[in-house]
């Protein structure tokens, strides 16, 4: 049995009776970790209701008053935002990778995952996107693309508990939070050394390219830490042939 961990957090949550039924629906495929960050409701007889025999799921979830609080108390961890509106290649930070995806994907052993989802009338925000590794969408009908809160919750617990049986124990470590903002402030470097005259909005959208390549790369410590010091070298190697790019 594969030891990655998957962590279910509700964001901002407006509707106790999601709550119950979220917690219902993870226990449904054999789930028991939820995380609800700032709920905007109570754990009320309605969410005790909602969530029939989840009952335990829902009264030991874990509760956070923001999502970098979270994620502060969860490190390292590997952060999976979900969204219905889908981004242009204009908008890089809502590009999202269909759910089956996850299907083929290969996780380290140990790996801690957390799949967000939003509050039911906004989803997650930019800012929230922002500080995911990877953002991922359930294919609906372009007629009415929306889902119920407690539904894209249930759709992606089922997808992961089939994914489950594909995920491989790998020998060796992931690399951690800390190290992957490194290597993207890295490439954010390279791409302002690159070119000095870049307008800032094409920066932004090669950045914005970068981190969703970084983000579905599942990359070990080693490889995060060989990309650093590369990148560090032609950085340097840039900054002495060409000096007037040098910040």
């Amino acid at each position: 049995m594969t030891s990655t961990r998957i962590i279910f957090v509700l964001v901002e949550t407006k509707y106790s009776g999601n709550l119950g039924m979220a917690a219902r629906a993870i226990k449904n495929f054999g789930f028991k970790d939820l995380v609800l960050v700032n709920p905007l409701c109570k754990i009320d007889d309605e969410a005790i209701y909602r969530s029939m025999h989840a009952r335990d799921v829902l009264l030991s979830a874990r509760m956070y008053s923001n999502l970098d609080e979270f994620v502060e108390s969860e490190s390292p961890l590997y952060l999976i935002g979900t969204t219905a509106r889908i981004g242009s290649e204009k908008n890089p930070l809502r590009i999202a990778v269909p759910l089956n995806i996850f299907r083929n994907m290969i996780f380290p052993s140990e790996s801690k995952i957390a799949f967000l989802f939003g509050n039911e009338e906004r989803g997650l925000t930019n800012e929230e996107l922002a500080k995911c590794d990877l953002v991922a969408t359930i294919p609906t009908s372009m007629e009415y693309p929306t889902l119920n809160l407690s539904h894209a919750v249930a759709v992606v617990a089922y997808e992961l508990s089939q994914a489950l049986e594909t995920f491989m124990e790998l020998p060796y470590r992931p690399a951690n939070n800390k190290e992957r903002e490194i290597l993207l402030q890295r490439f954010y470097e390279l791409v302002d050394v690159a070119d000095e005259k870049m307008p800032e909005p094409k920066k932004e959208i090669y950045k914005g390219i970068i981190k969703n390549m970084i983000g579905r790369a599942f990359l070990s410590g080693r490889e995060a830490h060989s990309l650093i010091g590369l990148i560090k070298k032609i950085i340097s190697k840039l900054r002495s042939q060409y000096p007037d790019q040098s910040s």
